[in-house]
């Protein structure tokens, strides 16, 4: 696990600012540094090194030394590879991933990218043509930030902050307010400022001579569905699982995994107590109120699986964690579950360098109570009263928590299309809310015409398919994938995700849709798969999130900085709110109706603005 940096062109940073860029990313990999610079190239890694530590030093190099690469993941299947260029006659003087990936490019040009299982960011130099490919792995896990001056060079790092260091002629891009305040997060290719975007997921993105251009290697297959009895599915199911499980418990440093309580990290942690020697070391954390604690609920599996379990229950300085986190973060970013996750890295980290999870279940299986709902709402569209025969229907079936009515309430209107229903239960806050609280000039549709224009591209699949192809365009890479890699590696973490293995998406998005959404249970397969591996009494429950009290903190400690950050004279003259419908907002949640969905994206916008911008 690394962080990368370089560029390649004309102003390809120097060695002091390449040096510059590689400690701002130094988080990311505290554990050693190389480099790489000729004329017109510029190539430099920090690395955290788990495997392969003595060997895997980059930049790598092929034998022929006319490759060179950086690359930031991890390649789980390496050593197969490493087989395979023997059988073609190129024998790699090291096992170092990096090594094997420049001659697997030598060997079999860009096309080298679909033998590749695992997490990744990689940039290749080639000097026979003085080319440069950035390859993004096919779901988003690691980040690749990208742009390109006057002069045509290119320029790319891990995070934003090291592109920061490169340019001084940044500019605002104002889509930023609405699709925070929207959305709660930005996704490929979009960033904060106009001259910086994003590698998207499954993309190679080459340049050559000033000249740039995009192939897309990968994208999730929905259209092959497999014909298959649910027995054999489950036994499938569970095989691919633990296939995936097994790859990725290669390390030579401390590892274990993360356990919530709920079926995805359980199934993940249960099969990993069965695959390794050593006790699994598994690690949780809870606030003090119990609607956002599911701490209990992870101690009990950890007990019958028999891990090592480490329990935290955080009693923050909410001031000090969101102070810290503007630091983090330097992209804005308002999933306020961030919190929890970084905490939880942080609480890992003093025992463990590497963490399985179970990111991905949900969009791989459907997992989400949405994926319900939408339809359901979609269904009684031309109803023109059906409110409470819909929301105590959502109830009584158990996928619509009653910390969901409020967005609910918001569906009971007209909808043209499954599209616009879901894009409007994905949002934070309803557009006719906004445009009283954002001001003209940062008022924009143009994510709601993106997702929209992209949505229709899936109009022959069935409803799940269409909902759950949305999510892995938007929703898992710019929200969830963005969460797990910036709380993580600001923490010096590895986090790997056996569900987002693509040979385990490639499986679960072939299954018939009753596999994994039947008589109204989401997740179907996989809840059943996790009820062969614990009681069933420790999981079947309500799905909770991993949230904060964040309505309370806004009421209780974060009361002062809410207030006076939303109304100083920096926020003001940034303009990117109305002040009197900001205190309205303040003003009505500090009487007891929560609007932190809304003051809380706001704060998280202001604070990055006073970090990034002022």
């Amino acid at each position: 696990m690394c962080g990368i940096a370089g560029g390649i062109g004309v102003s390809a940073p120097n060695y002091s600012l390449l040096h510059s860029q590689l400690e701002s990313l130094k988080h990311r990999g505290p554990d050693d540094k190389g480099t790489y610079i000729d004329s017109g190239i510029s190539l430099g890694m920090c690395r955290l090194a788990i495997i392969e530590i003595h060997d895997g030093r980059q930049p790598g190099v092929d034998l022929t030394e006319r490759i060179h690469l950086v690359f930031n993941g991890e390649i789980y299947n390496y050593l197969e590879l490493k087989y395979e260029l023997a059988q073609n006659g190129i024998h790699c003087k090291t096992s170092s991933e990096s090594e094997i990936l420049a001659n697997l490019y030598i060997a079999f040009g860009l096309n080298f990218v679909h033998k590749l299982n695992g997490m990744f960011a990689i940039a290749i130099h080639d000097s026979r043509d003085d080319s440069l490919h950035l390859i993004r792995d096919r779901v988003g896990k690691k980040p690749l930030w990208i742009t390109q001056l006057r002069d045509g060079t290119l320029l790319f790092a891990s995070e934003v902050r090291a592109l920061v260091l490169a340019r001084s002629d940044l500019t605002f891009r104002k889509d930023t307010v609405s699709e925070i305040m929207q959305y709660g997060y930005m996704n490929a290719p979009n960033s904060a400022y106009n001259e910086i975007s994003q590698v998207p997921p499954g993309v190679i993105f080459s340049w050559k001579s000033g000249d740039v251009k995009e192939e897309k290697y990968w994208a999730p297959p929905f259209e092959s569905k497999i014909d298959i009895s649910y027995a054999e599915a489950l036994e499938i199911t569970r095989e691919k699982i633990e296939s995936s499980i097994r790859k990725r418990l290669v390390s030579e440093r401390p590892l274990g995994s993360f356990l919530s309580g709920g079926y995805d990290s359980t199934v993940v942690t249960a099969l990993m107590a069965k695959l390794m020697k050593d006790r699994v070391q598994t690690f949780s954390i809870g606030f003090e109120d119990p609607a956002f604690n599911e701490a209990h609920h992870a101690k009990r599996i950890a007990a019958e699986i028999g891990t090592n379990h480490h329990e935290e229950i955080i009693r923050p300085d909410a001031t000090f964690v969101i102070e810290t986190l503007t630091g983090v973060l330097d992209q804005p970013f308002a999933d306020s579950s961030i919190i929890p996750t970084y905490l939880l890295a942080k609480f890992a980290k003093e025992n463990l360098i590497v963490a399985l999870s179970g990111d991905g279940g949900d969009e791989v299986f459907g997992g989400y109570n949405r994926y319900l709902a939408a339809p359901i709402f979609q269904k009684f569209n031309g109803f023109l009263e059906p409110t409470k025969f819909l929301l105590s229907y959502l109830q009584k079936r158990d996928f619509l928590s009653s910390k969901n009515l409020m967005r609910s309430g918001s569906q009971m209107q007209s909808m043209n299309s499954l599209g616009e229903r879901y894009l409007s239960i994905q949002s934070l806050t309803q557009k006719d809310y906004l445009e009283k609280l954002i001001m003209p000039d940062f008022r924009t549709d143009g994510i709601a015409l993106s997702f929209l224009k992209d949505f229709t591209k899936g109009k022959n699949l069935s409803n799940l398919d269409q909902l759950v192809r949305s999510d892995f365009s938007y929703y898992l890479p710019g929200d969830i994938l963005s969460k797990v890699d910036m709380a993580s590696m600001a923490n010096s973490l590895e986090v790997r995700c056996p569900m987002l293995d693509y040979e385990v998406v490639e499986w679960g998005l072939s299954l018939p849709d009753k596999f994994r959404i039947s008589r109204f249970e989401t997740k179907h397969i996989l809840k059943d798969l996790a009820r062969t591996l614990v009681p069933n009494e420790l999981i079947d429950r309500p799905k909770m999130g991993f949230g904060i009290p964040r309505a309370q903190w806004l009421r209780g400690e974060l009361k002062t900085m809410l207030q006076d950050t939303l109304s100083d004279s920096s926020s003001l003259q940034r303009g990117w709110f109305n002040p009197k419908e900001t205190a309205r907002v303040i003003e009505i949640h500090m009487s007891g109706k929560d609007m932190d969905h809304i003051l809380w994206p706001m704060l998280m916008l202001e604070l990055w603005a006073k970090t990034w911008l002022d």
